[in-house]
């Protein structure tokens, strides 16, 4: 017999009588049940799946050891089960899934449950303490640690001294090119391996390979080796034309390093994100890694995104990265030459100005690299509704900005000095953004105007910096490689929807609960501007602030109130699954397309009303959930895999 109750309401106590049935598999899902399993569940001998998930349970009694026929036990995602880890759920000699994922255990793992490396998941709960012997050390300690490492904000274990052993393909492998090998033997043989993850229709990895192929070739006889797999197609699937994978890795010249299919060889789990990447030396402990553990780790190995941060941290191994003599400009003479780009024909015209960062004067012809770029980004920023039905009230405008080199770093000069911070930050001289605004016939004020900085770069990067006394934004965009197809979802993101709108992120990179000071400071922004109209601090679906949204049943589809935003996991809402706020995907959520709207009826001067705004969003939502299938970067997160974020916006005074 098997019970399964998933989100039918129910209430309470799991109650004794349970143990009277003849049970083989037993699943729970409910919010609202409570309490502990009971002692008499322990008698369910037969039992073979035992699942128990988002519920407000508060612990697990150690009641499992006549369960010897248990296969599977997962406990996934119950916030109030704490305690300590029952040891006797592993007990069964023929378990095969042992996930334990996202609840409040505390204390350390059972030493016993060792002998389950192969299926054991214990992430994102609460565990602290000294680390047991049977994890870190022999060999399976590289599957150990990592099924333990990952715990909630604020918990985990002090690996500063430990070293961490990779987790790997044991078995032999068929390079492209028909030459076997293991990974652990090409570990062996080198300083430092690097093994990595990637796609060629990821902006990520478009910014990565050609730096990483120069960097190859310039320190492979120096002891660097590279291990790598194309396996993600433009559709998020798993690729299985091995001859289209050959060829994407011999086009570019990526066939110099190893390369495997990920099909024959794929590990339990798909990567999360592209690119990924870990470094090895040559007792193949790990040294740099994107998993991101949030733990006591004096030496830094953990949680790095491999677009920023990996060629970075092989300069500090090996030495620098090839660095090109950058070209000086010498003629100065387009700078600040104004290019209409198009005027308003309804209303009374709203500004946007189009700049670019690093383009020197051998880009400032006329129909020129730095005039196509700025249309480019003009194209992409109207792209999506609401920008794209409402095109005709606003004025766009690109100002010429020469810069000394074409290049972003300490070593060079730009127009706007542009830098990057951490991770995909990127900031620079906004005084000087708006001095180039008001450079516009017909700008004479910096309030109320959206400034986009395009950012001659291939590294992935976006920062919005949100002006509250003027109400205006500069937002930076890196061009990707001057590539609109890369850039284009960025663009929206910054410049549409923080730098425009006022919208916040509804990401998370926190998995604790939202600091008062924080629901505070957005609240004060909401109450005085409307800012941050797209996430909030209630789950009251007759208080959230789209409650409107939520009692139209137009919008069944499309609104609901969904946990994670404003960079932190718990206590913050947001208004759908996914947007253009959360991970790109190519469309503004309903209440986000509101908060626009109104910012464009606003400064077009004309009234606004809710009324009217339902009128015009027919026509999305027809469309709202086609939006997400248009641009291929955007399908990994669109099958659910994780995205890797540009930066928060920056407020300022």
């Amino acid at each position: 017999m098997s019970l399964f109750f998933r989100n039918n309401g129910l209430k309470g106590e799991i109650p004794d009588f349970i143990d009277e049935m003849n049970l083989w598999t037993f699943v729970i899902d409910e919010p609202g049940i409570t309490g502990t399993l009971p002692a008499s569940f322990g008698n369910l001998v037969n039992l073979e799946s035992l699942e128990i998930s988002n519920t407000a349970m508060t612990s697990l009694p150690d009641i499992f050891g006549k369960m010897k026929k248990l296969r599977s036990v997962i406990i996934f995602s119950n916030r109030d089960m704490t305690g300590p880890l029952p040891e006797s759920l592993g007990a069964s000699d023929e378990l095969v899934t042992l996930g334990i994922d996202w609840n409040g255990f505390t204390g350390t793992p059972p030493d016993s449950w060792a002998r389950h490396y192969d299926f054991l998941s214990l992430w994102s709960n609460k565990l602290s303490g000294e680390i047991p012997l049977s994890f870190r050390t022999g060999p399976h300690a590289g599957k150990l640690l990592q099924s333990i490492l990952m715990q909630q904000d604020g918990y985990g274990f002090d690996i500063s001294d430990l070293d961490v052993p990779g987790n790997w393909i044991p078995d032999q492998i068929q390079d492209i090119g028909g030459k076997l090998f293991t990974i652990d033997d090409v570990i062996k043989k080198n300083k430092y391996t690097v093994y990595l993850y990637w796609a060629p229709w990821c902006p990520f990895s478009k910014a990565l390979m050609p730096q990483l192929l120069d960097y190859y070739k310039k320190y492979r006889q120096e002891g660097l080796e590279i291990i790598a797999t194309v396996c993600v197609d433009e559709n998020g699937e798993t690729w299985r034309d091995k001859a289209r994978q050959k060829q994407v890795i011999e086009e570019d010249g990526y066939n110099l390093w190893y390369n495997y299919y990920f099909e024959d060889y794929k590990p339990t789990a798909y990567p999360a994100t592209t690119p990924q990447a870990e470094v090895f030396d040559s007792k193949g402990n790990t040294l740099f890694s994107h998993l991101n553990y949030p733990v006591t780790d004096s030496r830094n190995r953990f949680g790095h995104p491999a677009s920023t941060d990996l060629i970075p941290f092989l300069e500090t191994l090996l030495g620098p990265a090839v660095t090109p003599d950058p070209y000086s400009s010498t003629d100065y003479s387009k700078d600040g030459e104004v290019i209409t780009l198009q005027q308003a024909t309804t209303g009374k015209g709203i500004d946007i100005v189009f700049l670019g960062d690093a383009y020197t004067d051998r880009d400032m012809a006329s129909g020129g690299l730095y005039e196509t770029v700025m249309r480019q980004a003009m194209e992409e920023f109207f792209a999506i509704e609401p920008y794209k039905t409402f095109r005709n009230r606003f004025n766009v405008y690109a100002v010429k900005a020469v810069s000394k080199n074409g290049m972003i770093g300490d070593s060079y000069t730009t127009a706007f000095g542009t830098y990057f911070g951490k991770g995909t930050e990127v900031n620079g001289n906004t005084v000087k953004a708006f001095e180039y605004a008001l450079k516009v016939p017909g700008i004479s004020s910096k309030e109320n105007i959206l400034v986009n900085i395009i950012v001659n770069t291939q590294r992935h990067a976006g920062t919005a910096v949100m002006s509250e006394s003027l109400q205006s934004s500069v937002a930076f965009t890196s061009s990707m490689g001057n590539d609109p197809k890369f850039f284009g979802n960025v663009l929206r993101h910054e410049g549409g929807g923080h730098g425009f709108a006022f919208l916040a992120d509804e990401y998370s990179t926190s998995q604790a609960m939202v600091p008062q000071g924080t629901i505070d400071g957005y609240n004060s922004l909401y109450n005085q501007y409307g800012w941050y109209a797209n996430v909030d601090f209630t789950s009251d679906p007759t208080k959230i602030k789209w409650s409107a949204f939520l009692s139209d049943s137009r919008y069944n589809d499309e609104v609901g109130i969904y946990e994670g935003g404003a960079l932190y996991s718990l206590g913050v809402y947001r208004p759908s699954k996914n947007s253009m706020m959360r991970e790109n995907f190519e469309y503004y959520n309903a209440p986000s397309r509101w908060a626009i709207y109104q910012q464009i009826m606003k400064r077009s001067g004309e009234s606004c009303s809710f009324e009217k705004f339902l009128e015009y969003d027919a026509v999305n939502r027809a469309a709202v959930s086609e939006a997400a299938a248009v641009r291929p970067p955007l399908k990994a997160a669109a099958n659910g895999r994780s995205f890797e974020h540009t930066a928060p916006p920056v407020v300022i005074p």
